[in-house]
């Protein structure tokens, strides 16, 4: 390799023996112009100067200690009935989870107690159900989810730090251990005030505006599902669980996932999960946070002929003290029979909310917490940055010009379909690493560049050809640039864009 280019310079990173005159560019062959193609780069997969297979690439360790948590999920190993065992005190979970004792249980399986092995800190460990971890639509589902959720941060979300398969075990996710109760136990001992009901509310719809806004379902919203953190600071913390996972046993219903005292009455009709089944739940939530009672309970046909055909009754008059009316109004439109006669979204419900709150003299507060004013300017303005973090989200996928990102050793955090299809590489971008693939071998100073940007803080752009069989060859651009140091998510990585320029004949 010649010295550093400055930032507008092209380097050659690899060439081939004897380039020639650009082919003609309608040509139909031409992998620059091939119609229909989702990348306008050939896959390197089938390069002639491929020499690895990015499907082999050996299992890695996150620097933390725990094994990559996007890890491609390793086939069980067969014992006889091959069906996982039950853990007990003392067994290892993923060569790196002592279990020290059963936490609880619920419909997805076990919840248990565990120390990491490398950390000594300790963790909640759930263990899903073996009817369920066997099911090869719901491994997929389990696997899709649990990246997604792995990768969200907020004050109101229970957070996932590992997850993966154990071949005597079965399947297993690892979160954050917490201490206190949840809203499903401290309701047996009588209804909350109203202000305290607003507040629980108010933590958990946000932690469902935040998801949503993620293009995530929760699908099994209840009190169950909410936690009551114990702090040792004033403010109550509420923590939603079990978010975005395949759950197809909850529902004691055949062919529908949720819980039937907080079901949709769409879902009953099959219908999928959606924004609108999830704010249903949120709707009988709060007026069971109010009255200390889900609406319709007893026998499971008559629970859910009532979410069909009963209106949700109002939580007013439910209790002997005075309500303000703002609350019924609040239920009666998020649990409307009709998904289109409910709130449109989660700020929606959330402005109406924060409108409840003032009245009862408790000013809103955005999802940091923080208290302040209520506009419907205010509402508005937090559904626009949604709406620019969805519409970003699909330029970035629909785009055909490979694009990633990834820390300055080469671990890919996101990437684009373009570039996993010019990696060869099947499914998303969760585990990758650069340098399983066969980018090296085109790139060789691929991992000085990716070092020297994150330190340097410049760009910098090569030259690469890429073979794509017989004699058609790409000459491509690929730059490399620091993401800026205020990006919420890839602060501190590296943006990838690997651009065509011309094809050669070899």
């Amino acid at each position: 390799m010649a010295g550093r280019p400055s930032d507008v310079d092209l380097e050659v990173a690899g060439e081939p023996d004897d380039p020639k005159d650009p082919g003609d560019p309608k040509d139909p062959d031409d992998p620059v112009e091939r119609e229909g193609h989702e990348t306008l780069l050939p896959s390197i997969a089938r390069s002639a100067l491929s020499t690895r297979s990015i499907a082999a690439a050996p299992a890695r360790l996150h620097p933390s200690g725990f094994q990559d948590i996007s890890e491609t999920p390793r086939a069980p190993v067969p014992r006889g009935d091959d069906r996982p065992r039950r853990a007990r005190t003392g067994d290892v979970i993923g060569d790196r989870y002592i279990v020290e004792g059963q936490l609880g249980r619920g419909g997805m399986g076990r919840v248990l107690r565990v120390q990491h092995v490398a950390l000594g800190k300790v963790f909640a460990l759930k263990l899903i159900k073996g009817s369920i971890a066997t099911q090869p639509k719901i491994r997929e589902m389990f696997y899709r989810e649990a990246r997604l959720a792995s990768a969200l941060t907020h004050d109101n979300i229970c957070s996932i730090v590992d997850f993966g398969q154990d071949d005597a075990f079965g399947l297993f996710m690892v979160m954050e251990l917490l201490e206190g109760q949840t809203v499903h136990h401290k309701l047996k001992h009588g209804k909350l005030a109203p202000r305290v009901a607003c507040d629980i509310m108010w933590q958990v719809a946000d932690a469902v505006r935040f998801i949503h806004s993620r293009a995530i379902l929760h699908g099994d919203i209840k009190t169950e599902n909410i936690f009551l953190v114990k702090t040792t600071v004033q403010r109550r913390l509420v923590k939603l669980l079990d978010f975005g996972l395949a759950r197809p046993d909850l529902g004691r219903i055949e062919g529908v996932d949720g819980t039937p005292e907080y079901l949709a009455p769409e879902r009953q009709d099959g219908a999928p999960a959606s924004q609108a089944s999830d704010i249903y739940a949120l709707g009988i939530v709060f007026f069971e946070l109010l009255t200390g009672h889900v609406p319709f309970a007893g026998d499971l046909s008559e629970v859910l002929t009532h979410h069909k055909q009963t209106p949700v009754p109002a939580p007013s008059k439910q209790v002997t003290e005075p309500l303000d009316e703002r609350a019924d109004a609040l239920v009666s439109r998020a649990t409307a029979k009709d998904p289109a006669q409910r709130h449109p979204d989660v700020p929606a419900l959330l402005y109406e909310l924060r409108a409840l709150m003032g009245m009862m003299g408790m000013p809103g507060a955005d999802h940091s917490g923080r208290r302040r004013a209520v506009t419907a300017d205010a509402a508005r303005e937090r559904r626009d940055p949604d709406h620019r973090i969805k519409a970003a989200a699909e330029v970035f996928g629909a785009v055909p010009i490979p694009m990633a990102s990834c820390d300055p050793t080469g671990r890919v955090r996101a990437a684009n379909p373009a570039f996993l299809e010019f990696l060869g590489v099947a499914g998303d971008a969760a585990g990758l690493q650069l340098s399983d693939s066969a980018l090296p071998d085109l790139y060789p100073g691929l991992f000085d560049d990716l070092e020297e940007v994150a330190t340097k803080r410049r760009p910098i752009k090569r030259i690469i050809y890429l073979h794509e069989g017989g004699e058609r060859v790409v000459e491509a651009a690929i730059l490399l640039s620091a993401a800026p140091t205020a990006a919420e998510v890839t602060a501190g990585e590296i943006h990838l864009v690997l651009h065509p320029l011309r094809a050669l004949n070899s």
